[in-house]
């Protein structure tokens, strides 16, 4: 009884604060009688599902908080969760079999949700834009990109990973461009750099360019010579935009840490250099979390100027 002789009002407890959780515990339930409505659901499962999901979410601010601070950013952003999750293994490993279920099951094709992600951005000293993108770099459909850059040999053999992937999506016109040019051009000289057409291909050209191995005579200058040669080629086509993937640490064998630093500065200096250019984007296109990170971090070191 209260002083005033009425009956004390008494509050009703949540079954959240009754599970100790922050997530509603209610709408859970809701949520999973409406998906699945010919189930009985038992009493513990709209809460194990709350606290799951109020796990994860904590989970992945942290990491995008993370994110954030790495690039000197003070708020939290879109791009930042997105980062976060392709940095983390295991969830960059489950977002990669949501988007292929999602994928099989849409009707939809060309649209910026079938297979890549703009994760990082860097402004360059003549306002040239870095945009680091986690897609496979042959996988580009429905992205403004009029250069792919295709790591190869001497030989231009399409025999590597992203070669035989090329010659899969370019067909037998894009075969036949790169058999025409072995002809005219042929062997590629070490940090060389040919362009062909892209037929069949998301972008209107491919330059390829034999790029050096790990450990050879100057490999460090002619990495960055082959990039630098990549550019120029673009500059003369008087192309808007390329996409590299990471030169040299595939089948080449450089570092990763390496590549990227020896890549990004390649890029760096050669805008710095030349003035005047018709390049006004350069993708990073990258499919592993491993590189994701490294070039993410090294991206936040380049000057803008």
């Amino acid at each position: 009884m209260s002083s005033r002789g009425g009956k004390k009002k008494s509050t009703k407890t949540s079954r959240s604060a009754k599970a100790g959780v922050i997530f509603p515990v209610g709408r859970m339930l809701r949520y999973i009688k409406k998906g699945h409505p010919k189930y009985r659901i038992g009493v513990g499962a709209p809460v194990y599902m709350a606290a799951v999901l109020e796990y994860l979410t904590a989970e992945i601010l942290e990491l995008a908080g993370n994110a954030a601070r790495d690039n000197k950013k003070g708020r939290v952003t879109p791009r930042h969760i997105l980062l976060a999750v392709a940095n983390d293994e295991e969830l960059n490993q489950k977002q990669g079999e949501v988007s292929k279920s999602a994928s099989a099951d849409s009707t939809t094709e060309g649209t910026p949700a079938d297979g890549f992600t703009v994760l990082s951005t860097k402004s360059l000293f003549l306002g040239q834009k870095l945009n680091l993108i986690h897609s496979e770099i042959s996988n580009l459909a429905g992205f403004e990109v009029e250069a792919i850059i295709n790591p190869t040999n001497a030989d231009i053999d399409l025999k590597d990973d992203l070669g035989s992937t090329l010659e899969k999506k370019g067909g037998k016109e894009f075969v036949e461009a790169v058999i025409e040019l072995r002809k005219k051009n042929g062997p590629l000289d070490i940090a060389g750099a040919v362009v062909s057409a892209g037929h069949g291909l998301p972008a209107k050209f491919v330059i390829h360019c034999n790029s050096p191995g790990w450990g050879s005579d100057k490999c460090e200058e002619l990495l960055e010579k082959t990039v630098k040669n990549c550019l120029a080629l673009a500059d003369e086509k008087k192309l808007k935009s390329i996409a590299f993937p990471s030169i040299g640490s595939g089948r080449n064998g450089f570092p990763k840490q390496t590549a990227a630093q020896l890549i990004l500065k390649a890029i760096s200096s050669y805008f710095v250099s030349t003035m005047s250019s018709s390049i006004k984007t350069v993708y990073f296109v990258l499919f592993d979390s491993e590189s994701i990170g490294i070039y993410v971090q090294e991206m936040a070191k380049l000057d803008a100027n």
